[in-house]
């Protein structure tokens, strides 16, 4: 059966067969590199820069507190820490080292004794207060 190219309008052969009838000939179809994609590459997410020397510091104060910065997982903790703040993720990147960092980050506390902050402080005051009254 004999088409008509819709770019040039030459005559050419339909090719049996299933699958959409062809619009174009040999010469106008469009050729393997015009239809190659490019990989999208999202654009790398940059932290703030606050973000950038307080997340590692924080970190690893956190880790001292506890005792845990010479664990396995703490150094993981501190190894993924700088990582994110180094920067260059794309946003999901990001995401999810943060995720890992904080799940890391947990695992490394897990069982570390607490240091208190002042409501704990007041509450073992007005225990003893209880106690003693």
């Amino acid at each position: 059966m004999a088409r008509k190219c819709s770019v040039c309008g030459a005559e050419f052969e339909q090719k049996p067969g299933p699958g959409r009838p062809r619009l174009r000939c040999e010469g106008c179809r469009p050729r393997e590199a015009r239809r190659a994609r490019q990989p999208s590459v999202s654009a790398p997410v940059a932290l703030p820069a606050v973000l950038r020397t307080g997340l590692v510091a924080s970190v690893e104060a956190q880790l001292r507190e506890a005792g845990r910065e010479s664990s396995p997982r703490g150094a993981l903790a501190l190894v993924l820490a700088e990582t994110l703040a180094a920067g260059g993720h794309t946003a999901s990147g990001a995401a999810a080292l943060a995720r890992e960092l904080q799940a890391t980050l947990d695992a490394a506390l897990a069982g570390a004794p607490r240091s208190g902050d002042a409501l704990d402080e007041i509450g073992r005051r007005r225990a003893q207060k209880a106690a003693g009254a």
